[in-house]
């Protein structure tokens, strides 16, 4: 591979300056009533599929208090009448413990509405501050990365396009197959920014959002042997996958100091290199209205677009490998760099075989029995 000459790349906010990034709205006050303006606006957009029912909850909440009142008020005037002992005590009791469970799940649908109407509408407010555009829900995804499902019902929330020379945009990706029982949903936060070349497929799987036992998050797995061990203390915070025949410049795109900046600010996102994009993902919380979470954020962003951007002039000598002129080359990356070999996942196999056998055993020596009591 050709090699760049490498830079330090700064840390603590230092590779772009983000004083000016005004976060007020994410955490100051707002009026009740522009966040209920909004809110209909962005429901009056919405698909019938993805509709909350928010317009129904004051009316099941009317509904529910006049059953509440004539249910209740007979028992009150019992209460008052003084002819009540213990046992009618218990049946009141008990009579209640439905609608009160009832009453419970719609103040917390209502509570989690309101909560979802206020964040969209201080995220809206956030990007209106700092002059970027914000899209609460989009039907079409620009998202290509690992966790895209194919052929999938695909939505976008939340969207935040940061401008500028190389765009920046924050986003949760939803993938949805099937209907009913059988419907599958997969979904991340995401952020994405365009490159400037076409670079092999590289991941950097962080440790920190594993799922119990140490398993990783990917939604694919990826072979033992193109994974790399970074150097330092950063091998027991990410994994390092990489094409074979590539090892040097995955190493030398996320380097000690790359890796240092990650883990200060977001040791918690996986970084996936496609063709000539860069994504940053994580299963929550990167779509936030946590000030401090956006300065981290836009600081790992930084520290890798700087050094991706030092790979402008970089080519693939396996297109080319006879070339003298490195720069004659063409612009792209060899078959064999495009895209990290996934695993086949032979225990769902073992395990489909077991349960499989387990009930052709259990279905053989049923009908054996049933045989053998019609002998007897």
């Amino acid at each position: 591979m050709m090699a760049m000459s490498s830079s330090s790349v700064p840390r603590h906010g230092d590779e772009a300056d983000r004083s000016g990034l005004r976060t007020d709205a994410l955490t100051g006050p707002i009026r009740f009533g522009d966040v209920r303006r909004y809110a209909r606006a962005v429901r009056s957009e919405l698909p019938k599929r993805l509709s909350s029912g928010a317009r129904y909850l004051v009316l099941i909440g009317v509904l529910l208090a006049f059953v509440m009142l004539m249910m209740v008020w007979p028992m009150l005037e019992d209460l008052l009448g003084g002819d009540v002992d213990a046992a009618d005590l218990g049946i009141i009791a008990i009579a209640l413990i439905a609608p009160l469970g009832v009453l419970v799940v719609w103040v917390w649908l209502c509570v989690r509405l309101i909560r979802e109407d206020r964040r969209r509408y201080r995220l809206h407010r956030f990007a209106a501050d700092n002059g970027w555009r914000y899209d609460p829900w989009l039907p079409t995804s620009w998202y290509h990365g690992m966790y895209a499902m194919p052929g999938a019902v695909e939505d976008v929330f939340d969207r935040t396009v940061i401008p500028g020379a190389s765009p920046v945009e924050v986003a949760t990706y939803r993938g949805t197959t099937g209907t009913g029982k059988s419907r599958t949903i997969r979904q991340t936060d995401y952020v994405r920014v365009q490159l400037g070349v076409v670079l092999p497929h590289i991941v950097l799987d962080a440790r920190a959002n594993d799922r119990p036992f140490g398993r990783t998050n990917l939604p694919i797995g990826l072979t033992s042997d193109q994974r790399l061990i970074p150097e330092g203390p950063f091998a027991d915070a990410f994994r390092l996958y990489c094409p074979s025949g590539y090892e040097t410049d995955a190493l030398y795109l996320f380097p000690p100091d790359v890796l240092a900046v990650m883990l200060d600010h977001a040791r918690d996102l996986d970084v996936e290199i496609v063709d000539d994009t860069l994504y940053l993902c994580a299963p929550k919380n990167v779509v936030s209205t946590d000030p401090q979470r956006w300065q981290s954020l836009l600081t790992a962003v930084d520290a890798i677009s700087a050094k991706a951007r030092q790979w402008e002039a970089w080519r693939d000598d396996r297109l080319t490998p006879d070339s003298a002129d490195p720069l004659d080359r063409p612009i792209g990356v060899a078959p064999a760099g495009r895209r990290l070999r996934q695993r086949f996942e032979w225990w769902w196999v073992i395990a489909s075989v077991l349960l499989l056998g387990f009930g052709l055993y259990s279905l053989i020596s049923d009908f054996v029995t049933w045989l053998i009591s019609l002998g007897s």
